[in-house]
């Protein structure tokens, strides 16, 4: 870290160690992203990022639909990619964590959704996932990875729409109610304790709120510049860049790229303008961030289409609960 002074208070909750044995000898930022309990499991990286990619795509549908604010998700979010710096992939599967993730960040953004409406939420999302809703199934193609419902190749969007709508609530005294709330609070106890039950900080070190006070210093008032800086940031929630980078670089990362793509211009001399937030020497981290978020917006990866449109099957060990050889499976339509 920089001796610089800068403008932005570091006190807030320091970036992540890789897990519970590290012995806090270098920090996440400072290791390769193999350092992680799914790694250290032969989770290759990739299938990790996909796994990343797949739950945090799942949270962004869920906060949609259940109305929930940005802050919210990035909260769920980042409880998320914490979670899983923690414990490994083939021991919770990112349904289960991201149902956890909804229920906790609801509670501590003070936007409480029941259990009941978050759990028919992710039902939904279950269904249109397995149907591969908006995806273009003649063109994309998963391999043997690939599943879904057995119906899903020979629908179109609005007959795949009209199989979803038609499915009837399910009782909230069934046993399909039951796998999906036991999986719930499962989770959320497992989660709780694993992060310490300390989550009231993460609030707090969003990079939204960074790029609020960053854009008034640096006087940019075209909205479509912030508004440009936003969406790259919520793009930043999309992998663990909250658990290996200040929030600070990443709104820097955010603003420069959103300025570079409406070509407006920001002071570069005596010293470029991000070094005033985030001391000098971190150019390097802030490439590393602009290209980590510009790879999760490739509408072309193969990776980031399934992690967004279809269902990714679990690591774990054991079938997870909502998996294809799961009772879930059989009875989700």
């Amino acid at each position: 870290m920089s001796s610089i002074k800068t403008v932005v208070d570091k006190t807030v909750q320091p970036i992540l160690f890789a897990s519970n044995d590290n012995d806090g000898s270098a920090e996440v930022k400072q290791q390769p992203p193999q350092f992680t309990p799914s790694s250290r499991d032969d989770i290759p990286p990739s299938i990790e990022r996909l796994h990343r990619l797949h739950g945090t795509s799942i949270l962004l549908d869920a906060s949609t639909l259940l109305r929930l604010s940005a802050s919210t998700y990035a909260t769920s979010c980042t409880i998320f990619h914490r979670t899983y710096h923690r414990l490994s992939l083939r021991k919770h599967c990112v349904w289960s964590v991201a149902m956890g993730c909804v229920l906790l960040a609801s509670k501590v953004e003070e936007e409480p959704r029941t259990v009941h409406s978050i759990i028919l939420t992710f039902a939904h999302i279950y269904r249109r996932r397995r149907l591969r809703v908006g995806d273009d199934i003649s063109k994309f193609h998963y391999g043997a990875a690939d599943a879904e419902a057995d119906n899903c190749a020979l629908l179109n969007d609005l007959e795949k729409e009209n199989v979803v709508r038609s499915v009837k609530p399910m009782s909230m005294l069934g046993p399909v109610y039951a796998e999906w709330k036991d999986a719930l609070f499962n989770t959320e106890n497992v989660i709780l304790q694993t992060l310490g039950f300390t989550l009231y900080w993460i609030p707090d070190a969003h990079p939204h709120k960074f790029i609020l006070y960053f854009v008034r210093v640096l006087e940019i008032e075209e909205k479509e510049v912030v508004q440009k800086a936003w969406d790259y940031c919520n793009d930043s929630c999309r992998i663990d860049l909250c658990v290996r980078y200040e929030p600070e670089i990443v709104a820097c990362a955010a603003i420069l790229m959103a300025c570079s793509s409406k070509d407006a211009e920001l002071p570069l001399v005596p010293f470029p303008w991000w070094e005033v937030f985030i001391g000098g020497n971190r150019g390097e981290d802030l490439s590393i961030v602009c290209n980590a978020i510009l790879a999760v917006g490739d509408e072309d990866s193969l990776d980031n289409r399934r992690a967004k449109y279809a269902f990714v099957p679990s690591l774990l060990e054991q079938t997870s609960f909502n998996d294809p050889e799961s009772y879930l499976w059989s009875k989700a339509d």
